[in-house]
């Protein structure tokens, strides 16, 4: 086994081959350094003491797993005066046990392969596996780039039920390149602290902010994002009406007898579907559910309104117009729930018609990301690491879903 033969297919540099033995299905090479000198001044007057002898384990030699075997020693500089141990540089840190090719290797596999596949593969422990990627996305999103991001997306998502700052993870976003900016425990202003902090010098760049209607985030975006405008996205909005419609349906169906309560028993997705996709007998039960339910009725046909302000509307000035009136009609029906909400859209009317402002800036791509996450957890059943799933979620726009699936 020759020493150019370990340059070239482990990438080990400065070490001489010594000899090769088997032990238990396995290859163990022995190594030598050639020169030795100071890890602080690069002297080579030095003195070498033995301490103790380390294997590590390399990239596999066909069948057989591959071990280097060397002697670590104690260094002391007659220039500076320094004591050291040496330092190994085909390890990626000192107490490291597998080489950096055989790291480098498992960071290009894990696209491909599960970490317990990784690890049974190569005969590894799965934590040395999860470390390794770890650390590799770790330093690689260590920083992120803020200089060219104009449009972000702030949103929530719920992870698990531990500890309460653990409960949700707030992600933050570039809308343009789905880049992934942040990612903080908890969902109010605390879990953007962080985030404060990276943009304290290019937070006047940005120019629009989209998100849901959360006081914290609103308190936020306006006292750091002074040139942001926020826009409060529309597929928000009428979730928030759908939920207003659940509600009536509720309030309605707990104060009917049992013979009305059958009418809109298992009906409810059919009041929240969109009416154009409804086929043609649902329609017509619609119809005559809302005939036979005033209140329900009227908040069907509101929920319907408001959605056909986001097709109909051309621009800002139409949509304040469209708003303003659906508000009007909403608190003519005198139904509670519709009260409420025209009180929630005029007093975020400027959020709301930001979205014909910007463009029609939309959260859409946030609430899809929130399904990588999703996905994400169910392909580890859950994370215990917290940074590790943080640095995880940075790097789910480079995966490709459908490939790993």
């Amino acid at each position: 086994m020759s020493t150019s033969l370990m340059y070239h297919t482990q990438q080990i540099r400065g070490f001489q081959h010594i000899s090769l033995k088997f032990e238990d299905n396995k290859v163990i090479q022995c190594i030598k350094r050639k020169n030795f000198t100071c890890n602080f001044c690069r002297s080579s007057k030095v003195k070498l003491k033995p301490l103790r002898i380390r294997q590590i384990q390399a990239l596999p030699y066909g069948l057989k797993k591959t071990y280097f075997e060397f002697t670590i020693h104690r260094i002391y500089c007659l220039k500076c005066k320094r004591r050291q141990i040496e330092d190994i540089p085909f390890l990626s840190h000192p107490k490291s046990r597998i080489t950096q090719a055989l790291e480098r290797t498992i960071v290009e596999l894990r696209s491909e392969m599960s970490i317990s596949a990784i690890a049974k593969y190569f005969d590894l422990d799965w934590r040395t596996v999860k470390n390794v990627e770890k650390r590799y996305l770790k330093k690689k999103f260590r920083r992120i780039k803020l200089k060219n991001v104009r449009i972000i997306g702030i949103d929530e998502i719920f992870v698990s039920r531990k500890k309460e700052n653990e409960k949700y993870k707030t992600v933050v976003r570039d809308l343009e390149s789905g880049a992934v900016l942040h990612v903080g425990n908890g969902k109010g202003a605390e879990a953007l602290e962080q985030f404060e902090n990276t943009i304290r010098c290019v937070k006047r760049n940005f120019e629009a902010v989209a998100m849901d209607m959360s006081r914290a985030f609103i308190k936020w975006v306006s006292e750091n994002l002074p040139n942001a405008e926020i826009v409060f996205d529309h597929f928000h909005i009428i979730k928030m009406m759908n939920e207003k419609l659940d509600n009536v349906r509720r309030r309605i169906t707990s104060n009917l007898d049992d013979n009305y309560k059958k009418l809109l028993k298992n009906q409810r997705f059919l009041f929240l579907r969109s009416v154009e996709k409804l086929e043609p007998d649902a329609k017509l039960l619609l119809d005559n559910l809302r005939k036979t339910f005033k209140e329900l009725g009227d908040a069907s046909m509101m929920k319907e309104a408001l959605r056909s302000i986001y097709r109909k509307a051309e621009d800002d000035t139409q949509a304040e117009a469209a708003f303003i009136n659906w508000c009007f009609i909403a608190r003519q029906t005198e139904v509670p729930e519709l009260a409420k909400m025209a009180d929630t859209i005029e007093k975020h009317m400027k959020g709301i018609t930001a979205y014909w402002r910007t463009g029609k800036l939309s959260n859409a791509s946030m609430e899809g990301f929130n399904n990588k996450i999703r996905w994400l957890m169910r392909q580890a059943y859950g994370y215990r690491d917290e940074e590790y799933f943080k640095w995880k979620i940075f790097d789910l726009p480079n995966l490709k879903i459908k490939k790993q699936l």
